[in-house]
């Protein structure tokens, strides 16, 4: 004969545990859920909109200091080199980087704003990365030049080995 008092305990159990791994299931299933599409980008800002620098830019200024190595420093127009920033209308965009003795490398992303989140800083998401992994720059048009500033990478001596770095550009239209 069965002790119905003990079976019952013995029920109850087992379905407060299989609750409780129902509920750390779904619990870790949010927490691990990716922010990818949360992220929002307009063409619209609360100071500037995309629209105000659509174009092509020439670098007369384009200076990377490293974060990591106190004291490199590279100003790539001083140097002989060259940058120059593409942006369509649609929030894409390229930037080609042409170092002296390290050559040119061009990147292209997606651009944009969302002003409820970061106010009016520049939002860079460029192509090959994930969504989320973003980079943020401080943007002003001063004079008809277009200053970009913000922390990124860069790699220093062409060894393939990127530092985080500082970047300042200061841009004309071409």
């Amino acid at each position: 004969m069965k002790n119905k008092v003990l079976d019952y305990s013995n029920r109850k159990v087992r379905s407060i545990f299989s609750l409780g791994i129902v509920l750390i299931t779904i619990a870790i299933s949010l927490s691990c859920s990716s922010d990818d599409e949360d992220l929002s980008i307009s063409l619209d800002g609360p100071v500037l909109s995309v629209s105000d620098f659509t174009g092509n830019w020439v670098a007369i200024s384009a200076v990377f200091e490293s974060i990591d190595v106190s004291g490199t420093r590279l100003d790539i127009i001083e140097e002989g080199g060259s940058a120059t920033l593409t942006v369509q209308a649609n929030g894409r965009f390229a930037i080609t980087i042409n170092t002296p003795g390290l050559g040119s490398e061009t990147f292209s992303g997606e651009l944009g704003f969302n002003g409820e989140e970061y106010g009016d800083l520049l939002i860079i998401v460029f192509d090959g990365d994930a969504r989320d992994d973003y980079e943020l720059f401080n943007i002003a048009i001063e004079n008809n030049v277009l200053f970009l500033s913000g922390i990124t990478t860069f790699d220093f001596t062409g060894n393939g080995t990127e530092e985080s770095a500082v970047i300042d550009l200061g841009l004309v239209r071409s």
